[in-house]
């Protein structure tokens, strides 16, 4: 099967690009490398480096014709998103357009959408929050992800049903710690070169955590779907892990026995996300197989790699 990847040099489609390659798949990434990495993708793998939003990518897509699509590039983080909306909306809204347009233009059976949960459901009203809780977001981001959904469902035919996964806290190697999202890896890079880490509020904020892998596994079920039918679906674990705790469990996995910062909480930050996965098991026949443990693990292990590549001491 063809597949085109959108944002395939990123942490999550980079692990979304080494699986279909495994399986046999004809890969195009399509990434303009603004945060994803050459280093992320094997050499044999086809990039073009362009911009989702720009003209030449329709281009791309009409010449490779996809038999699927998986859309993974995003503008993803919160504070990004409030301090500059308008590029905000113009990668995840006006981007993720050209790429539903390029579905359309190409016939393509099969799309997947790589979105958010918790930025959608904003402060919930119960947890773990299900598919059908109310779509509050907070975030200029969990708008722009929650817009994109929209047109999803009104412009894709009937024959392209989009298949639409909405993600936890995703973590796991060859995430960026030098980005504003992903506090684990954040944790782990400034606790392994012995530096402050700041946690922002009073660190009882709860997160879901989910590795990567088992997202990845979570694609490549959706992406099988035999039925014609269009699927929103959570992927979480359904268990609620503060940052505090965090902040515990890393710094006994990386001997770190600096105190924690704490700094005043960050708007549009949500203070509680637990996502429901029992839509996950019925539709997917998907559940969490890695546990936070062995997931801190895996990512500092990484961390650690990284910076013995790049000469980095300590």
């Amino acid at each position: 099967m063809r597949v085109l990847v959108t944002g395939g040099a990123g942490f999550i489609g980079s692990h979304i690009v080494d699986d279909l390659l495994a399986a046999g798949h004809e890969v195009l990434v399509v990434d303009d490398l603004s945060t994803g990495k050459m280093a992320n993708l094997p050499g044999s793998v086809e990039l073009a480096q362009v911009d989702i939003a720009g003209p030449r990518f329709l281009e791309i897509a009409r010449r490779f014709k996809p038999e699927a699509i998986t859309h993974c590039a995003a503008q993803a983080s919160v504070v990004v998103s409030m301090a500059e909306p308008i590029i905000d909306a113009t990668t995840n809204i006006l981007g993720g357009l050209q790429v539903l347009k390029a579905a359309i233009e190409t016939g393509c059976p099969r799309f997947v959408y790589i979105t958010t949960g918790g930025a959608l459901y904003g402060h919930p009203l119960y947890t773990p929050s299900d598919e059908g809780h109310p779509i509050r977001p907070i975030s200029p981001y969990g708008l722009s992800k929650w817009t994109l959904e929209g047109y999803a469902s009104l412009l894709l035919p009937e024959s392209t049903p989009p298949r639409v996964l909405r993600l936890a806290n995703i973590y796991g190697p060859r995430q960026d710690p030098n980005g504003e999202a992903g506090v684990i890896a954040i944790f782990g890079s400034r606790m392994l070169g012995g530096q402050p880490v700041t946690i922002y509020g009073d660190g009882e904020q709860t997160r879901d955590f989910v590795y990567v892998g088992d997202v990845v596994r979570a694609h490549a079920l959706a992406l099988a779907l035999p039925a014609p039918r269009p699927v929103t679906i959570n992927i979480g674990t359904m268990q609620p892990t503060s940052v505090n705790e965090l902040f515990r469990v890393m710094a006994t996995e990386t001997g770190y026995t600096l105190p924690a910062i704490h700094a005043e909480e960050r708007r549009g930050e949500i203070k509680h996300v637990t996502l429901d996965n029992l839509q996950a098991k019925e539709a997917l026949g998907w559940e969490p197989r890695t546990g936070l443990q062995e997931g801190i693990k895996a990512t500092i292990d990484w961390l650690r790699q990284a910076r013995v590549a790049a000469g980095v001491r300590g």
